[in-house]
């Protein structure tokens, strides 16, 4: 997929929001990948906002996987068996900590957060829970993949 067209119709605020809110609900569409490619070619002082604009439209998808599968919206989600199974007990493992286990999964991508978003939803876990928890670890992890190009380059350089 080519975002250079999309950058100079869209413009990179734009961009890097819908990039981020497809790659919520289409996980072969990978945001990290476009993050450092963007960061890599934008100076620091956008670090910032382009986290936090992946991260509210990577949040805006899972929020729709969420309701999806909570059967809020009525749109088809594929709930793979054997990956939701997995996510429930671990779910019932950490029932107390829940938050902490969204927000691990958001920012770590382990468990996937895709499966996890889903789970969520349809256990019916709190949403403004989820929601939080989601965006603070997104945030984060956002925050380091935009700032890791820059990184790289003040060691080089």
């Amino acid at each position: 997929m080519s975002f250079e067209p999309m950058l100079l119709h869209y413009g990179l605020y734009l961009t890097t929001f819908v990039v981020a809110v497809i790659s919520g609900v289409v996980p072969v569409v990978n945001i990290e990948i476009y993050l450092v490619w963007v960061a890599a070619f934008t100076p620091r002082s956008l670090g910032v906002p382009l986290a936090v604009l992946a991260t509210a439209g990577q949040m805006t998808g899972k929020t729709v996987m969420y309701l999806a599968a909570a059967g809020v919206l009525k749109i088809s989600v594929r709930k793979s068996g054997e990956k939701m199974a997995a996510i429930k007990k671990k779910f019932e493992i950490w029932k107390d900590r829940l938050s902490l286990f969204i927000f691990l999964s958001a920012f770590s991508g382990f468990p996937p957060f895709y499966v996890v978003s889903l789970a969520a939803g349809g256990l019916r876990i709190n949403f403004l829970s989820f929601l939080v928890a989601g965006l603070a670890g997104r945030l984060l992890r956002f925050a380091l993949v935009v700032f890791f190009p820059h990184l790289i380059k003040g060691l080089v350089t």
